[in-house]
């Protein structure tokens, strides 16, 4: 095969990568509300918590794993975090990941 052809095939292979991973990407703007919906109450407006022991996302805490790995984690909930499984759907969960990753 020559050069051409491998090239031409592996960038058509990023790009659909590219749309693939951006397809599963969060929505930061709609996260936002339901961020302040559901998540305000414990871990405050800006990220700062109101609760001890609760992760303060404006400092990076809590949220500096890969995205499937705090897509279960809230899903099954942990303490006094309660398990959002069936009350969001994943979708909403990666818009409100999104949103998070905004306030650090």
């Amino acid at each position: 095969m020559n050069r051409r052809v491998v090239f031409h095939r592996v960038f058509v292979l990023s790009l659909v990568l590219f749309a693939v991973a951006a397809a599963q990407a969060g929505d930061p703007q709609r996260g936002r509300q339901i961020y302040i919906d559901r998540c305000a109450g414990c871990h405050g407006l800006t990220g700062s918590p109101t609760m001890a022991a609760v992760p303060a996302f404006s400092r990076g805490e809590g949220v500096m794993k890969p995205d499937h790995e705090l897509l279960a984690f809230i899903k099954r909930g942990k303490g006094v975090m309660p398990s959002y499984d069936g009350l969001l759907t994943e979708m909403e969960i990666r818009d409100t990941l999104a949103y998070i990753r905004t306030l650090f």
